[in-house]
């Protein structure tokens, strides 16, 4: 009987960086008629786009909060109006950047061979990392096997203590400002339509510490952990049949 569905995108509705498949964005144009929908999620909004809203044709209940939760978009009179864009400044992305550049030299870390795309993208709002590129194929991403973001975590929250750096997605770091995760994201969403957090649902992926998806824990927001879009598909429709 919740009045808010959260979900996590990558992982979740879909798999990581890849597009919504037909039969999900069905389903969300479905639960949009009965409760609103607020997508939570690491990628840029340009990423969201790509990988998620091009393919719906259903807006009416719909919310995404892209890079963390760092920005809050609405669809208003065909186009998605920003709520809130918290961007970085030019000294902040300086810092980030520069502090990547201490935690590779510290860990004697090379980026591998083959990578696709950008390994460090600014997002406005966010800096994320991504092992093998911004670009990488799933198939890429899911057969690396050497993972070693938890080393370079650990040297930029030396460097960076003022921010919030954690794991995203299959090989991604994502660094927002300190308290811009997706527990901040919750607690937006409760403040702009006035819905308290026992009214509201979170749906992850990775609803576990060190990752992402935990952040909302520390809002009391009832969670829901699944294993991937098959999960979704029937938590979607166990909503679509409730009285």
């Amino acid at each position: 009987m919740k009045q808010i569905i959260c979900f996590d995108l990558d992982g979740t509705l879909t798999e990581s960086k890849t597009a919504i498949t037909p039969e999900m964005a069905d389903l969300l144009a479905k639960l949009q008629k009965i409760k609103k929908v607020a997508i939570i999620g690491g990628a840029s909004f340009r990423q969201f786009q790509k990988q998620f809203t091009n393919h719906l044709k259903s807006f009416e209940n719909l919310y995404i909060l892209p890079t963390c939760g760092a920005a809050f978009y609405k669809y208003e009179n065909n186009a998605w109006i920003p709520i809130y864009h918290l961007g970085l400044t030019d000294l902040e992305k300086k810092t980030v950047f520069e502090a990547f550049d201490k935690a590779f030299i510290d860990i004697n870390y090379h980026n591998p061979e083959k990578t696709y795309g950008k390994i460090i993208e600014d997002r406005e709002t966010e800096i994320s990392f991504s092992t093998l590129g911004q670009e990488a194929p799933l198939s890429a991403r899911k057969s690396l096997i050497l993972d070693r973001r938890p080393e370079i975590i650990a040297r930029l929250n030396i460097y960076i203590p003022e921010f919030s750096v954690v794991l995203s997605g299959t090989n991604t770091i994502d660094v927002t400002r300190k308290g811009i995760d997706k527990g901040y994201a919750i607690e937006q969403i409760e403040k702009y339509f006035d819905v308290p957090v026992t009214d509201m649902i979170f749906v992850g992926d990775a609803i576990y510490e060190g990752r992402n998806d935990y952040a909302v824990v520390r809002t009391g927001i009832e969670t829901v952990k699944v294993l991937g879009p098959s999960d979704i598909k029937r938590f979607i429709e166990s909503l679509l049949v409730l009285p």
